[in-house]
């Protein structure tokens, strides 16, 4: 009797984690429809896109399941990095990959069926990987961009907010006059703080948004500057060098690991020609030996 009720207990409780797996899957699919329909309707995408995206909306539920609740949240979060490239959600994203796996598998398929394996391989490792090789192309762009307007940005910020503007009417009115991801994402944070978010958890979501480290330091300078009671202007002119030197810092360092490849592609491409001219050169100048050696 009494293994009797363990095994029912069991079987409720196995039944329990499996309804509650499936409500999980299926708000997380609802919640990603509803952003899937709206992201449809603002989108004009070409027609090589809308047939990969047709592929794809046959196979997608199959990839969603792949992905999991965690790793659909870790991609939502890389498209707000990349700033939301062509307004995709992760529902498109997802549907987007499954039509290039999908189309590569099959491009894959023919390939070898007519004997070029190696090809099939190749293109079908190409579209499985594209979706996720360009958002994280996106990203780096999109963050190489932020460092790059940092440092004007935090200038004219420090030289605002010195003519007596509050920090965030300085911000806002800074962001307006300045195009690009940085004004953007700057133009999140203001809303956030508008909706009654606290400065410290906005300035703090948008470090998190953000992979780049000069926007690290600044929004930790920024918020140490706050909690020490630091004049806001000076700290903003000494968040702006601290930054231009880490920039230096940051493309010397890139530099320097691009002398290498710089010396190798070099040696690759001028020295055989110049070791072809030299020996073409000793032969032309020197045929008439050359032939008596070869007896001719």
């Amino acid at each position: 009797m009494t293994s009797l009720l363990f095994g029912l207990a069991a079987a409720g409780l196995i039944l329990l984690a499996a309804s509650g797996v499936r409500m999980l899957r299926v708000t997380l699919t609802d919640e990603l429809d509803d952003a899937h329909e709206a992201a449809l309707s603002k989108r004009s995408d070409g027609p090589f896109v809308r047939s990969i995206d047709r592929i794809g909306s046959a196979t997608q539920r199959l990839l969603l399941d792949i992905y999991g609740p965690e790793r659909v949240r870790k991609l939502s979060h890389d498209l707000r990095a990349a700033g939301q490239p062509a307004d995709l959600t992760a529902q498109v994203f997802i549907q987007r990959e499954a039509g290039f796996i999908t189309l590569g598998m099959l491009l894959m398929v023919l390939a070898m069926l007519n004997g070029r394996t190696m090809l099939g391989i190749g293109v079908g490792v190409l579209f499985m990987l594209w979706m996720h090789a360009w958002l994280i192309l996106t990203i780096r762009s999109r963050q190489a961009q932020i460092e790059r307007e940092l440092p004007d940005f935090l200038d004219v910020l420090a030289v605002t907010v010195a003519a007596g503007l509050p920090f965030r009417v300085a911000m806002q009115r800074v962001s307006e006059h300045h195009d690009g991801p940085l004004s953007d994402e700057l133009a999140t944070t203001l809303r956030e703080m508008q909706l009654g978010v606290p400065r410290r958890t906005a300035l703090e979501a948008l470090r998190g948004r953000n992979r780049s480290e000069n926007v690290s330091s600044f929004v930790t300078a920024l918020l140490q500057a706050e909690e020490l009671g630091t004049p806001l202007a000076d700290a903003l002119h000494q968040i702006a060098a601290e930054v231009r030197r880490e920039r230096a810092q940051q493309v010397r360092r890139a530099a320097a690991k691009a002398q290498p490849k710089v010396s190798v592609v070099v040696t690759m491409t001028i020295v055989p020609g110049a070791i072809i001219l030299i020996v073409g050169g000793m032969l032309i100048a020197n045929a008439d030996a050359f032939q008596g050696l070869l007896g001719g």
